[in-house]
């Protein structure tokens, strides 16, 4: 039902897509600028390598022998994807003060950029909230006023927990693919499985974290509650309803993963305009859907449409609690 009713709610508010793509570019035009400015003279010689190329090359070539069962090159891939690897390392190594500074302004982009896009995602949350409690239209730019301060209070304690998790997690599946590697002992499917069994362990760590972070944003956007309240409420809703908002985070999550790759794919990478805000607002649709639902409390879907809790629907009107 999450998926359901938070689909009906992104195709209803499908304009918010063209604004929060917008707000992407903008912050990823800020973010980019940064990174050239910080990290680009200090990394310049590393794109011009000749054991970045030789990595690049391999894996393309890998892609191929994936793709035509090449199993002559799969047996040999992870010795070379290991010596390749090892080589551009020993690379870094040879200029460690360079790549410290690299390393600490990449961390710094990267966690700007999170903590302008997480901002955005609040304040769009306060636009999907307004739809579902009132069916009202309220500017981005009003709503992002309203919520600054605690926009971005709750960026300063979300920002750090995610990406230190984000970090992990990638770091485990890509343990997980060479272990797999070394088990397995058919080098296609070896691969292939590998590949498939990290993928599947990727996002089922970010069904997880969504599960856990679901109810916290909607519990201060809608009813106002204070940043402690909020947490505690959105744990307590992930303790109790874990099972159904891990079911549809992970089945949107492999949707967004195909319907991206898919789109990219067949599109030139065209469609990921169109792919990427839908995703996020996918996301923050469910998080809204689900804690209404959690609380007990009616929400508009469309403007004809009013889905109320089943012990409130029998003789209630929804408009009771409005002043019109």
């Amino acid at each position: 039902m999450f998926f359901k009713n938070a689909f009906h709610l992104l195709v209803d508010n499908f304009s918010l897509n063209y604004k929060y793509l917008l707000y992407k570019v903008i912050i990823g035009v800020v973010s980019v600028g940064l990174a050239a400015a910080l990290i680009v003279p200090n990394v310049a010689f590393l794109f011009n390598s000749e054991q970045l190329h030789a990595l690049i090359d391999l894996i393309k070539e890998f892609l191929k022998a994936l793709v035509s069962g090449d199993t002559a090159f799969l047996e040999g891939f992870p010795e070379a994807f290991k010596a390749s690897v090892s080589a551009l390392w020993q690379l870094i190594v040879s200029s460690t003060g360079r790549f410290v500074f690299v390393f600490i302004a990449a961390v710094f982009v990267v966690l700007l950029y999170r903590f302008l896009g997480g901002m955005g995602n609040f304040v769009f949350g306060s636009l999907i909230d307004d739809r579902m409690s009132s069916y009202a239209k309220t500017t981005v730019s009003s709503s992002f006023i309203k919520n600054l301060g605690r926009a971005a209070l709750w960026q300063v304690i979300y920002v750090p927990a995610t990406f230190v998790y984000d970090v992990a997690v990638l770091a485990v599946c890509y343990l997980f693919f060479l272990l797999l590697l070394h088990i397995l002992s058919s080098a296609l499917v070896a691969t292939g499985l590998a590949l498939m069994l990290s993928v599947a362990l990727f996002l089922a760590a970010q069904a997880v974290k969504l599960t856990l972070f679901n109810g916290m944003v909607p519990a201060m956007v809608s009813d106002g509650k204070k940043l402690s309240e909020a947490i505690r409420l959105g744990l307590a809703q992930a303790k109790a309803h874990f099972g159904p908002l891990f079911s549809s985070y992970l089945v949107t999550s492999l949707i967004i993963l195909c319907t991206s790759v898919g789109g990219a794919v067949s599109s030139f990478g065209a469609a990921l305009l169109l792919t990427v805000p839908m995703s996020f607002l996918m996301l923050i649709c469910i998080q809204f859907v689900s804690y209404y639902t959690f609380e007990s409390k009616k929400y508009f879907l469309g403007e004809d449409k009013i889905i109320a809790p089943k012990e409130n629907k029998a003789g209630e009107d929804f408009y009771d609690k409005f002043d019109l």
